[in-house]
């Protein structure tokens, strides 16, 4: 059955103004303060977003359609210019909102244009570079969380770094001096500025007064991004990263000065908080801002300065909004984070179009309109760069567990801060004393979306009194549990070295965090005093999971799926290491492991495993796009099990449990079961 186009654009539209109303809605119950008609809103609130997402899946269209015409394109210019290239595509199975693969068609055909007649040499060129003699375009797509990265590599001559240094200089674009200070990385992205091109002719193919600022304007009117990379006879990778949908999006609303802003979500990493009563502090070197994240120092854009919104910006304190553009890492500072909402994203008048650093614009749930920020946008305008170029992490052989864990310090109760692994955490809310009901003196019962949720203060001598508390809700051996704290103090990664055992039974023991004592939370204890039964069934199911994968963002997604159904997760970023792993001795029950990898694919590491004494009948599930009769096929022939969806987390889980049916328990305690959680 076929459904028109025109129908699915009015559907959408009206699920778009139903997720509005729904906004709206929720605003007026929070104000309302009635129960009963939060707890309608509530569902409501749930049914809309299960519309939406049945609505998007419907629109969702293989990326396989616009791959279907880059053969004959390639092959049309492979006679145009009297060279021999063909075209490999991959992640074809890949989806994408129809409208977004429309938008992209005409940029991704001028990257391949341009890729065929200046990147890939005549057949003569290359056999005298030792290449062969037919040269290879390579288009991949993947999912990057709630983008698609669009990777179009060619093996040809490389980008003539002396020539765009020349150009530019010819240009006005940079001075000698200038260019010398700056990286090979910077001085690629020149391409990509209106009216630059290293073409010495105008042809029919390219160099036709279309370059690639067109293509990167295209990409950022739909909040994607562009990179450049290349080496010098090895050939140029652009990088194109696209918001799966252009309709609905997750974003923070934020305020600076009295203006309120939102920012897409999908190019959010973290949010930290500066200034007094923070741990983070804003430094300034060569009188510009930089925040000390952890390890890394990142460029600070002040949006207030670079709006123009206050006249003192770099005196205000607030909170720091860690952005990723492409390859660029950077701070956002603003003055205070006042929700998370969906937002459905409308054009821009004309005039704010101009302006160059807003997206689109949208309504709240009280009615009030916002503007969308641009990351990339702000960040060309203030011309961030990276400080310094991110150096890989050395891949660790000899122990599986990992040297540093990330917790979420909490403030509950006198003595000592509290934490646990923010791995553990499902997710974290805010709610009022007034709508948790007592059961006992130790336990307290939230009505959620219609069903009771346990809730437990994260200390014995923690008193509930009137106002807002944070809850972090957290999940193990089918048992879900809402723990209360009185304050969320930050999220650190830290390395633990337990100095003193836990005499409380909710603490595992003491470590040293920032030169702070900090108690560990016992989850196991919290969820025990809540359902002991579920004690029995974590205990009477520790099945260790290799899961590989090369995304952090996919590891950071499962990992905590996995533990939450009852099994210790081994995490590798690559196939190379978990083969490193279990050479060292780590004994998997299960590997899940993605298939599109780097070096070594999930077929290739099947084979590997497979093929070590012991592990022929070890289970593998493989991780792909979208599962189809092909890939299910070559995986079986590789030796994997079954073949899930990437975020089809239901189906992932319920695979495991079905290739463990016969896997027994090892007797360990709780303690010793949340500390290998930690570990993993």
């Amino acid at each position: 059955m076929r459904v028109s186009v025109g129908v699915l654009d009015r559907l959408m539209g009206i699920v778009s103004e139903l997720v509005l109303t729904r906004n709206q809605l929720l605003e007026v119950a929070g104000v309302a303060g009635d129960e009963s008609v939060k707890a309608s809103v509530q569902n409501l609130s749930s049914v809309t977003s299960d519309l939406q997402d049945a609505v998007m899946r419907v629109r969702m269209q293989p990326v396989d359609r616009l791959f279907a015409t880059l053969p004959r394109l390639v092959r049309d210019l492979s006679i145009e210019l009297g060279k021999k290239i063909e075209v490999v595509t991959q992640g074809a199975e890949t989806e994408l909102d129809r409208q977004v693969i429309e938008l992209i068609r005409a940029p991704l055909t001028h990257i391949i244009r341009n890729a065929a007649d200046h990147g890939v040499e005549p057949a003569a060129e290359r056999l005298a570079a030792g290449k062969p003699e037919t040269g290879v375009i390579r288009v991949k797509a993947s999912y990057d969380g709630g983008q698609i990265t669009l990777e179009v590599k060619d093996d040809g001559r490389g980008l003539d770094l002396e020539k765009i240094r020349t150009r530019a200089v010819a240009q006005g674009i940079a001075t000698p001096e200038a260019l010398a200070r700056m990286c090979d990385a910077d001085i690629f992205q020149f391409v990509l500025l209106p009216g630059f091109s290293t073409a010495s002719h105008v042809t029919a193919v390219s160099g036709r007064g279309v370059g690639m600022d067109v293509v990167r304007a295209n990409i950022q009117s739909i909040g994607g991004t562009i990179s450049l990379n290349s080496r010098s006879g090895k050939g140029t990778t652009v990088t194109l990263r696209i918001p799966l949908t252009l309709a609905i999006a997750p974003a923070l609303i934020l305020s600076c000065g009295d203006a309120r802003f939102a920012i897409p979500q999908m190019g959010v990493v973290e949010v930290v908080g500066v200034g007094a009563g923070f741990g983070h502090q804003i430094k300034f070197i060569h009188d510009a801002p930089v925040l000390q994240l952890r390890e890394e120092t990142l460029p600070l854009v002040l949006l207030g300065e670079a709006l123009e919104l206050t006249e003192n910006a770099r005196s205000k304190d607030g909170f720091a909004i860690v952005l990723r553009v492409g390859g660029l890492r950077f701070g956002l500072l603003v003055d205070s984070i006042s929700d998370v909402q969906e937002i459905v994203i409308e054009p821009l008048v004309r005039p704010l179009a101009r302006i160059g650093v807003f997206l689109g614009q949208t309504i709240l749930g009280d009615g009030g309109v916002v503007l969308i920020l641009d990351p990339a946008a702000i960040a060309e305008r203030m011309s961030v760069r990276n400080m310094s170029e991110p150096q890989p992490a050395p891949i660790q052989t000899m122990a599986p567990v990992r040297e540093k864990t990330r917790l979420v310090l909490v403030r509950a109760g006198s003595g000592s801060l509290k934490a646990l692994p923010l791995s553990l955490v499902m997710r974290i809310e805010e709610i009022a004393s007034e709508r948790l009901t007592r059961r006992d003196d130790a336990h307290f019962l939230l009505l959620q979306e219609g069903r009771l949720l346990p809730v437990v203060p994260a200390a014995r001598d923690m008193r509930v009194a009137q106002g807002n508390y944070p809850l972090l809700i957290i999940a193990s051996a089918g048992q879900v549990v809402a723990l209360l704290v009185e304050e969320i103090v930050d999220v650190v990664e830290e390395a633990l070295f337990f100095q003193d055992s836990g005499v409380d039974p909710g603490v595992i023991g003491t470590v040293s965090v920032d030169d702070r004592i900090v108690d560990i939370l016992d989850v196991g204890h919290f969820i025990g005093s809540v359902d002991p039964r579920a004690i029995t069934r974590g205990s009477n199911l520790r099945p260790r999971i290799l899961l590989v994968d090369d995304r952090v963002f996919f590891r950071d997604l499962l990992a905590p799926v996995l533990l939450a159904a009852g099994y210790d997760v081994t995490s590798a970023a690559s196939g190379r290491e978990a083969l490193d792993l279990v050479e060292h001795g780590l004994r998997a029950h299960v590997v899940v492991t993605d298939i599109d990898m780097p070096e070594m694919d999930g077929y290739a590491l099947a084979r590997a495993l497979r093929e070590r004494p012991g592990n022929a009948d070890l289970p593998i599930v493989a991780l792909v796009a979208k599962p189809s009769a092909s890939v299910i096929d070559a995986a079986a022939r590789c030796g994997v099990r079954a073949v899930v969806g990437k975020f089809d987390r239901r189906g992932l889980t319920d695979a495991v449990d079905r290739l463990l049916e016969n896997v027994s328990a090892s007797d360990d305690s709780i303690e010793r079961r949340v500390m290998a959680e930690i570990a993993a």
